[in-house]
């Protein structure tokens, strides 16, 4: 499926990624605060907060919202290990940095990339393709240019995309950049994600993109499915609390800071950095 789409206004964008930022800094807050402190009427801030509910930004509360609270972690019940969302928002922003006007962009699933689309409103002509129909939804609000939902078997219950129609996608693009969430790097550089169904396609993105940037997320006790190498991937995007733990390997393996915050670093291939 492929639609166009204009962009969304860059204000609304800036605004809604600043209340998402000062409800999580500040944990809860009044919709009077919020309109005083932004400059815009109470009417307007209710609908922003609407739509950062529906994002799992935050909840609304009587009169204002709050942040939303980290889950409690059941590895037996629950697979996934999502980040907290001043993480989330942190490592969006490291990656929509490495975005360019016309790239062909292969976007995976899962939360922390769902996070990046809304920074990519003001890249031009961007081609976006992806196998997540929650992040097809979000783009069509956001992205300037050609989106592309590829894929034609569910699977349950993350709700994404595979099949054939996915691998046919990724080859019959040019693909610039690619981002995809793993859980783990093993020591001998193997990059683990979380579904089977997915190793062919993820490695198929591996071997064609021009550029393969990969997200570290807390997921490694549920990550067992080896989907490409470390010495494919351009750019690895950590988190403050693993860094220490892949420090050392992606020393050794010649990649080096280009980015760094108070909750993420972005490592990159020396000799990437060289062309």
């Amino acid at each position: 499926m492929s639609v166009n789409v204009p962009r969304k206004s860059s204000n609304l964008l800036k605004r809604r990624l600043k209340i998402a930022e000062i409800v999580s800094t500040q944990g809860e807050i009044k919709v009077d605060d919020l309109s005083a402190q932004l400059g815009v009427s109470g009417v307007t801030i209710r609908g922003d907060l609407s739509y950062l509910e529906q994002q799992g930004c935050l909840k609304r509360s009587f009169g204002g919202a709050i942040s939303t609270p980290p889950h409690p972690v059941e590895p037996e019940s629950t697979p996934h290990v999502t980040p907290p969302l001043a993480q989330q928002m942190e490592i969006a922003r490291h990656c929509a940095r490495l975005i360019r006007h016309r790239d062909t962009l292969f976007l995976g699933h899962g939360v922390v990339c769902r996070k990046i689309i809304p920074l990519l409103s003001e890249v031009k002509k961007l081609r976006l393709i992806t196998n997540d129909p929650e992040h097809a939804l979000l783009a069509n609000q956001f992205i300037d240019g050609e989106i592309i939902l590829a894929g034609s078997e569910m699977l349950r219950p993350e709700t994404v995309l595979a099949g054939k129609s996915l691998e046919q996608a990724l080859s019959h693009y040019a693909i610039t950049h690619s981002i995809l969430e793993i859980g783990a790097i093993d020591t001998d550089g193997t990059l683990h994600g979380h579904m089977p169904e997915l190793a062919s396609a993820w490695q198929h993105c591996f071997d064609r993109a021009q550029n393969n940037t990969v997200i570290v997320t807390a997921d490694s006790a549920s990550a067992r499915t080896p989907v490409g190498h470390l010495a494919s991937a351009e750019n690895v995007i950590v988190c403050r609390t693993l860094n220490e733990q892949y420090h050392p390997q992606l020393h050794d393996a010649d990649f080096v800071i280009l980015y760094t915050s108070s909750e993420c670093f972005t490592w990159s291939h020396r000799e990437r950095l060289q062309q």
